[in-house]
């Protein structure tokens, strides 16, 4: 009994030790850290700087080099489309143009004049190829009619005088007059057959061919004539082109913000002349910093706030979101952030008193990208970046399970989790874990 004693009292304390290592590890368990799935919100917002803006700048510029001779508006007034807003001078443009349609005047003149020649040509070559009209012949056959009748006539006189010189009733001389009455009486009917019989066989093939080529001359000088009309007119319209370009007008429906010439100034081709906005619409370009590109979305609401009106906040939506980063073109107020990091200009549309706003104006811009209410939230570092899901060790009256959880919108420091798990579930601050696939 005496010997049993130690073994029975170091067994006691061995009992003693093995419980009390077992109580150690039981606490270290609990004491593990735990956080409780909670109802709250998911608010998450992006800082930036922008710039108001117009939705549409146009810089206008002359097309061709000349002296200003008026300039008719000035910086802030309203302009529509197709206003004259800044005049060149214009003399020798419209000595130019009045050239130009003298020639057109001219061309048309010259191909009137050669339908009238062409339309007298074939009327020419018409009354050849149809030959002698019965008035014509008519006409040579009285003739011939007429000069037979004096032929015979002076035959008979020449006759009865000759009579007389053989009796010795006239002179000779008398007989001789009569006698060349009645040659020359002749010779007219001689002429007049022939005339007669040319009217009869009608013109010659070398007639009808004359009259057709001088047909086909004039039909050249036609369409020679016809076609000095279209370069003349687009030598007219083209000045009337230089004329227009003279005069600098309006392209869009809005106002004057900047005016960069004066009357007097001789200029080159292509220099500004003047900035014109589109201010039915006022946006602000936002330079979003590259890293919070990725949160984003068309159709999230903004605040738009300026120095310039103190507790003043302009409500606003990202309109449009730009697909290249580039450098920083506003100098940041805030240090902390970096001043060559990338950024991405995102347009921002200002729902209402964009009006107030002066376009240039440097102004701060908070775009809230996530903001969920009443939603199932755990604190952002207890699950993986970038997941969607995960799986979490949640502390029950049974002991410690696994679950996986599906998630949602965040912000700086929660995130909202769809599934998996209830308001008031205690979750075992671990590191996290991602599914397996």
């Amino acid at each position: 009994m005496t010997r049993r004693l130690p073994y029975l009292l170091i067994g006691l304390v061995l009992v003693a030790i093995m419980a009390g290592g077992g109580w150690v590890t039981w606490k270290r368990r609990t004491a593990e850290p735990v956080v409780v799935a909670s109802l709250g919100r998911i608010a998450q917002t992006i800082v930036a700087t922008g710039r108001v803006s117009p939705v549409i700048e146009v810089i206008l510029a002359n097309k061709v080099p000349g002296r200003i001779k008026a300039v008719l508006v000035k910086e802030g007034d309203p302009v529509k489309p197709e206003q004259p807003l800044v005049l060149f001078d214009d003399h020798e443009a419209l000595a130019d143009l009045r050239m130009a349609e003298a020639r057109v005047a001219s061309a048309h003149a010259e191909v009137r004049r050669a339908q009238r020649a062409l339309e007298a040509a074939r009327a020419r070559w018409i009354e050849v190829k149809s030959g002698s009209r019965p008035q014509e012949i008519e006409r040579a056959r009285a003739d011939v009619v007429q000069a037979r009748q004096r032929y015979q006539n002076a035959e008979i006189e020449r006759t009865r005088y000759e009579r007389l010189v053989r009796d010795g009733h006239v002179a000779r001389q008398q007989y001789d007059s009569m006698a060349t009455e009645a040659e020359v009486a002749r010779a007219r009917l001689r002429a007049a057959d022939q005339t007669l019989s040319l009217v009869l066989a009608g013109p010659k093939r070398e007639t009808i061919n004359a009259a057709w080529a001088q047909v086909r001359e004039s039909e050249g000088e036609l369409r020679r004539a016809e076609s000095q009309v279209p370069q003349a007119v687009a030598e007219r319209d083209r000045a009337r082109a230089t004329l227009r370009t003279l005069t600098v007008e309006s392209t869009v429906d809005g106002k004057v913000t900047k005016k960069m010439v004066e009357p007097g100034e001789a200029i080159d081709i292509g220099v500004p002349v003047m900035i014109l906005a589109d201010v039915s619409k006022v946006i602000v370009k936002a330079e979003i910093d590259e890293t919070d590109v990725g949160k984003l979305q068309v159709g999230q609401r903004a605040e738009v706030t300026t120095d310039a009106f103190p507790g003043r906040v302009f409500p606003a939506s990202v309109w449009e979101i730009g697909q290249a980063v580039g450098k920083r073109k506003i100098r940041p107020d805030d240090p902390a952030k970096i001043g060559d990091m990338k950024v991405l200009e995102t347009k921002i549309e200002l729902a209402d008193g964009g009006a107030d706003l002066k376009l240039g104006m440097t102004v701060d811009v908070r775009v809230f990208v996530a903001q969920k209410d009443k939603v199932i939230v755990i604190p952002k570092h207890l699950v993986p970046v970038g997941k969607r899901e995960t799986t979490v060790t949640v502390q029950g009256a049974r002991g410690a399970d696994t679950r996986r959880i599906t998630l949602g919108a965040w912000d700086d420091a929660r995130i909202e989790v769809i599934s998996g798990l209830k308001p008031g579930d205690r979750i075992l601050a671990r590191r996290p874990s991602t599914p397996s696939p």
